[in-house]
């Protein structure tokens, strides 16, 4: 018997939440109990669902439908109805990548900054790269994806010369006028930031500051 609710509680970045039935009940979901839809969930939504328990036999809300919510579409529908690709434009991002790898590698061959700064271009980099590449996945299979936040967030903590290649190579979220403005924003800033440290605008005592907020 299905029952009938409010999600009254949505964390979006782990994926779970809280539905509360119409006597007051409160019923765990994960996003995996969740109809796919072409939105994603918010906190306010109405929804049905069966009820079940977790292994500790807590309630658990299972097959949860949100009302009012278009279905997304099967992979075998986006096939059909994707237009025929077109040439591909001129992209600047791997020029750009190329730009800050380049000022990157004067930064630290001049010793104008410490090695803990390439490490850390190198490991977000390749974060941002598979976080592109698993976003493009769920894209494809119609799971639930990687929020665009994540996304700029790890760009602008050093990750953005992978995030320029990742867009540019899978060829995944240059189409999104505003997601593509933020990226060039975020760009230009560490742009700005490496040529501020190759010029001495930024010494090596700004740099220490930068080190201790990860500290």
């Amino acid at each position: 018997m299905r029952e009938t609710g409010q999600l009254v509680d949505w964390n979006d970045e782990r994926g779970f939440g809280f539905i509360r039935d119409a006597r007051g009940e409160r019923y765990f979901v994960h996003i995996k109990s969740i109809e796919r839809i072409t939105t994603r969930p918010f906190a306010g939504d109405r929804v049905n669902f069966e009820k079940g328990v977790d292994p500790q036999g807590r309630p658990r809300a299972i097959k949860v439908r949100i009302l009012g919510a278009n279905p997304a579409p099967s992979r075998q529908v986006r096939l059909r109805e994707e237009p025929v690709a077109n040439p591909r434009p001129f992209d600047m991002r791997p020029w750009l990548a190329l730009v800050l790898t380049a000022l990157l590698g004067y930064d630290l061959a001049m010793a104008a900054a410490p090695a803990w700064l390439g490490l850390a271009y190198l490991v977000m980099g390749a974060l941002s790269f598979g976080l592109y590449a698993a976003d493009k996945r769920y894209a494809q299979a119609g799971q639930w994806r990687i929020a665009e936040v994540t996304l700029h967030g790890v760009d602008l903590g050093f990750g953005i010369i992978g995030g320029l290649l990742g867009q540019s190579r899978l060829r995944h979220k240059t189409a999104k006028p505003g997601f593509a403005l933020l990226t060039w924003c975020l760009a230009c800033v560490q742009l700005l930031w490496l040529a501020g440290i190759a010029a001495g605008r930024i010494t090596p005592e700004d740099l220490a500051v930068v080190a201790n907020l990860f500290n």
